[in-house]
């Protein structure tokens, strides 16, 4: 069992805006504070939030879009204009992000595993009886 449990901010979407309809879980924030706390942190994530969270691109580079859509959810459309050299005209790709608050019930963690002992290049010859 964990000592962490409290708010959490979650934060789904896809990877990138190449099409990849599956949503990940980009980012899990813990939360210093109470539930009001981790409702006001997670209205500014759904304000400031990118797709990738190695992004260099500044969150204001894109356009965007939050709705509310509960009392601890959002749902965000984001948009990045774009005019790629092998194209004829602008592009416009859209990603949309989901981010709510949850409260951490249950963790569990397993030990990091063993190296793996390395093997030798070379077979040993067969005994001979």
């Amino acid at each position: 069992m964990s000592d962490r449990r409290g708010w959490w901010i979650l934060v789904e979407g896809p990877e990138d805006f190449l099409g990849d309809p599956r949503s990940h879980l980009l980012q899990t924030l813990p939360v210093d504070g109470g539930r009001d706390q981790a409702v006001a942190q997670a209205a500014e994530v759904a304000r400031t939030c990118v797709p990738n969270v190695h992004s260099a691109r500044e969150p204001k580079a894109y356009e965007r879009r939050v709705f509310r859509t509960a009392e601890t959810g959002w749902l965000v459309e984001l948009a990045l204009k774009d005019w790629p050299d092998s194209y004829y005209s602008p592009t416009r790709w859209t990603a949309l992000i989901r981010v709510s608050i949850a409260e951490l019930e249950y963790e569990h963690k397993t030990p990091d595993p063993e190296r793996p002992v390395k093997k030798s290049k070379f077979r040993r010859a067969p005994d001979k009886n």
